[in-house]
């Protein structure tokens, strides 16, 4: 699946390169800022909202109709919760999550100010390290496992926005998504014991992730006439 994915996105890439040079309208930016849900992590409830700045960037093809966009984002934080598990406590660790899509964007106007819808598919990937902490009730003690968590797979996400452009040259949008994840899990965890014994599982897993508001920036490059 992943192998797949990824050649989707190479012919993408190979495509958006064919516009690019047979059309001299094109723009690059970044994510100023962003407020979005992290993929579950083993019995996660409810999913984990975090805030990140300055966490991807965008190279865009205005083809006056659609705009084609390639966009990527990598993030790597710390994060802690309790687990909706028997017994469990506190997990705690840290996350890397990072994806790259393809898709389009369509303007709704032709003005200064304009809303626009688009639609992404692209690979995504997540994995956390960390500890979590429980109750032994056999033998009333605290136990700490470690544990990793990587989630890869497929991801379908449309998506509203609204563009600003004060000057020809550089635009300002706000976007609101949200990914359906179609993932590959796999959990390991190490149990902290005199026999440190190993256990892995995998599963398919389906997933809405909401990204309510991201914020950038966009540099026009070449001529808008």
């Amino acid at each position: 699946m992943k192998q797949g994915l990824l050649s989707l996105l190479f012919v993408s890439l190979f495509t958006l390169n064919v516009r690019s040079q047979s059309n001299s309208t094109y723009s690059i930016g970044f994510n100023a800022f962003s407020y979005l849900q992290l993929p579950g992590i083993e019995n996660q409830d409810p999913l984990k909202y975090i805030t990140t700045k300055f966490n991807g960037g965008l190279f865009k093809i205005d083809d006056r109709q659609i705009n084609y966009r390639l966009t990527g984002r990598f993030i790597e934080q710390s994060v802690d919760f309790k687990s909706n598990c028997i017994n469990c406590n506190l997990i705690n660790g840290k996350v890397t999550d990072y994806a790259i899509k393809i898709g389009f964007e369509k303007n709704l106007n032709y003005s200064n100010i304009q809303p626009y819808f688009a639609f992404d598919i692209g690979y995504r990937y997540n994995r956390f390290k960390g500890l979590r902490d429980f109750i032994d009730l056999q033998r009333t003690i605290a136990l700490t496992d470690q544990m990793e968590t990587i989630k890869n797979g497929l991801t379908l996400s449309p998506a509203l926005g609204i563009r600003i452009t004060p000057v020809e040259q550089l635009s300002i949008f706000a976007e609101g998504s949200f990914d359906l994840y179609f993932s590959h899990l796999r959990i390991q965890t190490v149990a902290q014991n005199t026999a440190a014994q190993r256990t892995e599982t995998s599963a398919s897993k389906k997933e809405f992730l909401l990204s309510p508001v991201t914020v950038g920036l966009q540099f026009h490059l070449g001529s808008r006439n």
